[in-house]
């Protein structure tokens, strides 16, 4: 038995402890409302999540570098390194240093408003990935209408192969992760649903951690206690997830049962192999920092936009995303090709989602 283990490429990094910057001395003062500011007097906060070591992070520092360089703007550069209090640290060195906008990336719920305070006190503009924070412009995933395109796609095919009678539907969460995995619980489980209405019945739904190791313990469990089961649909929260309930029945010998569809298609785009994954919806987060500057142009412009800081909100500020087959993403180009057209000089004002979902797929988004 081949036994497939794969860090998330989203978020597991390799941890670092220097903080990169791009700029020294002293500062432009932070925007007046609707007041237009010249390149020149233009200075980019960006905290990333952590050392841009993984390909995620890797292509989101990537992209806020060079969106800035063809802008002739400043962009301060530091490692929020996973860790609440060093973010906190950098919002401190950030305003000290004069930036005029932020773009925050960090996962600690717990000291998001000590962030916002610090620089709601220096009347900076926030930008906030993936992660709200109260009074900052929320920008990630709609999760409600991606998980809505992995709910489809599982749907359907439940329905074409077994009438939407599969004998049990796997449904993995993690709710440390708060809003996030249960807005993208509630997207799966609508989309599931307008395909096979009447599939309650055979719905199981757990919390599990989001490593493909700790969610195969988790779906164990659950197959070992559905011993019958021989057509078995699996969803959830990530890719990893997916991986992790489809190597838990390869452990049983009962891989020829189940069908996985993945949320994020970390793996898929990022050159992982997926043995037993169907298809993904692409989050496409090497597109990030295209649509953050988007964003960025506008505030610079002077244009005063209404803050929604809540990923709840339809009218937050939501990447584009699409659902496609695995057997798609040998039509996608490599994730550099991808990220060096992306960021080219001459690119051309389309998101990733616009430039690289497959053709015929299901989209959230585009055009927006």
């Amino acid at each position: 038995m081949r036994r497939r283990s794969f860090a998330s490429a989203a978020l597991v990094v390799a941890l670092g402890m220097t903080a990169a910057c791009s700029t020294e001395g002293a500062a432009p003062a932070a925007p007046a409302e609707g007041k237009a500011l010249e390149a020149k007097d233009v200075r980019i906060g960006f905290a990333n999540f952590a050392e841009p070591a993984s390909p995620v992070l890797g292509a989101i520092d990537v992209g806020m570098r060079k969106e800035a360089e063809k802008r002739g703007w400043e962009i301060l550069v530091l490692n929020n390194d996973r860790d609440g209090p060093t973010a906190v640290a950098n919002a401190e060195t950030m305003v000290s240093r004069g930036v005029t906008h932020v773009v925050e990336f960090q996962g600690d719920g717990k000291v998001a408003p000590q962030i916002m305070d610090i620089f709601n006190k220096a009347g900076i503009p926030v930008i906030a990935i993936d992660i709200a924070h109260p009074g900052a412009h929320f920008f990630g995933i709609n999760n409600v209408e991606s998980g809505r395109l992995s709910g489809r796609a599982g749907g359907t095919y439940a329905k074409q192969k077994w009438d939407c009678k599969p004998d049990l539907v796997t449904v993995l969460e993690n709710e440390e992760s708060g809003d996030v995995a249960l807005l993208r619980t509630e997207g799966i489980l609508k989309g599931l649903k307008e395909v096979c209405p009447d599939i309650d019945g055979v719905i199981t739904r757990r919390n599990s951690p989001t490593t493909p190791d700790g969610s195969q313990g988790v779906a164990r469990d659950i197959l070992v206690s559905k011993p019958d089961a021989k057509k078995i649909l699996a969803l959830g929260g990530n890719d990893n997830m997916i991986i992790g309930t489809i190597n838990a029945a390869e452990q049983l010998s009962r891989a020829g049962d189940i069908y996985g569809y993945g949320l994020g298609a970390d793996l898929m785009l990022f050159g992982v192999d997926t043995p037993g994954l169907g298809g993904s919806t692409a989050f496409w987060y090497e597109g990030y920092a295209k649509q953050i500057y988007t964003i960025l142009d506008r505030m610079v412009a002077g244009e005063k936009i209404p803050v929604v800081d809540s990923p709840k909100d339809p009218n937050a500020l939501f990447n584009p995303v699409c659902a496609f087959p695995k057997d798609a993403v040998s039509s996608i180009p490599p994730l550099k090709e991808r990220i060096d057209a992306l960021y080219a000089k001459d690119a051309p004002a389309k998101s990733a989602a616009e430039q690289y979902c497959p053709a015929g797929t299901e989209t959230y988004g585009l055009g927006k």
